[in-house]
């Protein structure tokens, strides 16, 4: 009896979503419940700027190891808030590449190379982005903004 052919499920980030940031690395991972996460792009902005979407973090710095920190600081901010206005410990992380995330627990910030991937990746608005796939694009990929 031959293999039967692998069902394939699911869908990737659309080059729609890529452009408003989704998929780019740093961006932030909330689990709203098993199997289902919400993604939040991150972006490191001079001034403000309008019609992005997600956590706008104002910096002069263009290096990346000062960019982290001042991320990590701002993400702290980010969860309290989100945390106060739930009335819930919401779970979740800062992802910065494909092998390094920041995992926000109840006892504190935890380091790791995994990251979240799989499930049902939805936008704050829940829009569906990707489901059964990674929460990221290769960044070896370049996506056209036209």
């Amino acid at each position: 009896m031959s293999p039967q052919p692998e069902n394939k499920i699911g869908f990737g980030i659309s080059r729609s979503h890529v452009d408003m940031g989704y998929g780019k690395f740093p961006y932030v991972i909330i689990r709203i419940s098993s199997g289902i996460y919400m993604q939040i792009p991150i972006h490191f902005v001079k001034e403000n700027e309008k019609g992005l979407r997600g956590i706008l973090i104002q910096t002069p710095a263009d290096d990346i190891q000062e960019q982290h920190s001042i991320l990590l600081n701002a993400i702290w901010k980010f969860k309290k808030h989100i945390d106060a206005q739930k009335n819930n410990f919401n779970r979740l992380c800062v992802v910065l590449d494909p092998n390094q995330a920041y995992y926000f627990e109840p006892e504190g910030l935890k380091f790791s190379h995994s990251i979240p991937a799989g499930g049902t990746l939805v936008a704050s608005q829940d829009e569906f982005i990707a489901m059964a796939h990674a929460h990221h694009v290769e960044s070896n990929k370049t996506v056209s903004h036209g």
